[in-house]
């Protein structure tokens, strides 16, 4: 490897916070298939890795899912899951990281673009968490895409992708305040077909938020939204 090879990783590897054992695997995951080199032996490119780092990528964060949003259904898990994994947000955290700059593309893909692409950043962000995990195991490859993935289940939850505010609420005042919030139904009215209920959040004995609904689990959903606009945790 070259000494420019060299110091262009360092580079890449102080914007990851990751130090590599094996150079050789995040020259691998760098390398897009359209590389070739002259006179010599095809170099290895990235889409092993990648399909690698795909299903690294959905297990850690299914995991983490499913553990930080106990009252999600199924069905949420599995938008959430979609949202996060998809080729636009990857995308920005390859951005994010300016991954573009060190992408080993052949002469025409990077003449026609091929830093700034979609699908070759996506794919290549994938194969980088692959590299990590062979170099440094599971624990290393979590702590890297951790970075990125509690940030993005915040904005999917805040901008509605998800309407589930007392996972949401719950994970913050656990991490916050060491506690579970506390829901009280304070009044309901109306006739049995068509009740209204009005519920009251509390964390640590403190009333944060008031939300109404047709059912106390809607009550609640409104109650703990409120609760999270005070907090300034949402819009």
């Amino acid at each position: 490897m070259l000494k420019k090879d060299y110091s262009l990783l360092s580079k890449l590897e102080e914007e990851i916070n990751y130090k590599f054992k094996d150079l050789s695997l995040l020259k691998e995951a760098l390398t897009h298939s359209s590389y070739k080199k002259k006179g010599k032996k095809e170099a290895k490119n990235n889409q092993r890795m990648e399909f690698l780092g795909d299903s690294v990528l959905e297990l850690i964060v299914n995991e983490y899912i499913y553990h930080k949003f106990s009252t999600f259904s199924e069905g949420e898990m599995t938008k959430m899951k979609s949202f996060v994994v998809s080729k636009p947000t990857l995308t920005e955290w390859a951005n994010s990281i300016f991954l573009g700059d060190y992408i080993i593309l052949g002469k025409g893909e990077d003449l026609t673009g091929g830093r700034k692409k979609s699908s070759i950043l996506a794919d290549c962000f994938e194969a980088l968490l692959g590299a990590i995990y062979l170099d440094g195991g599971t624990r290393k490859a979590k702590k890297f895409i951790l970075q990125f993935l509690k940030k993005e289940l915040l904005k999917v939850i805040e901008k509605d992708f998800i309407r589930n505010y007392k996972s949401l609420l719950q994970e913050i005042s656990q991490k916050e305040y060491k506690c579970l919030p506390d829901y009280k139904l304070i009044r309901e009215k109306g006739p049995d077909h068509k009740k209204m209920f009005c519920i009251n959040v509390t964390i640590k004995e403190k009333m944060y938020g008031t939300g109404f609904g047709d059912n106390k689990k809607e009550a609640e959903q409104n109650a703990a939204k409120d609760t999270l606009k005070k907090l300034k945790m949402i819009k």
